[in-house]
């Protein structure tokens, strides 16, 4: 009876640290969650569309590429459980385009919220941004 209460306790103790593993909010940059795990050679294309003014703009020149993605790979963030459906205050949809389909789309919600939706691995993550490391300026400059 003593080793079975053990076992049962042990499992419970075991289950709760891999749960508190997974579900610990990890802290990285754009570049860590998404672009380091993605051959930059690959993207053909970049489009970003705005639902604050309606205007969108495509970029297929590599050097402006890779321009915005090392401005976009320093953003910092927090993997965010909540919901920030709440929150949106107007958003920015930017699509990666490989090989002529989006593979991945990042929404940025505000200044605070981005949303990652991966196809290539059918995945969706929601981030808080941290350290106000997210400038808006770059994108606007760039839709106008």
């Amino acid at each position: 009876m003593k080793k079975r209460v053990s076992i049962i306790i042990f499992l419970i103790s075991v289950l709760v640290i891999i749960s508190g593993y997974y579900l610990y909010p990890r802290t990285g940059t754009l570049n860590s969650f998404l672009l380091s795990h993605y051959n930059k050679e690959n993207i053909e294309q970049i489009e970003i569309r705005s639902t604050y003014s309606g205007q969108y703009k495509s970029v297929r020149d590599k050097d402006e590429i890779n321009k915005m993605l090392s401005d976009f790979s320093n953003i910092k963030l927090v993997q965010h459980y909540g919901s920030t459906s709440d929150r949106e205050k107007g958003s920015y949809h930017i699509y990666i385009y490989d090989e002529n389909s989006v593979t991945t789309e990042i929404i940025i919600q505000g200044k605070e919220y981005i949303n990652i939706i991966n196809s290539s691995n059918n995945s969706n993550r929601e981030y808080k941004v941290i350290d106000d490391s997210l400038d808006l300026d770059f994108i606007n400059e760039f839709l106008s």
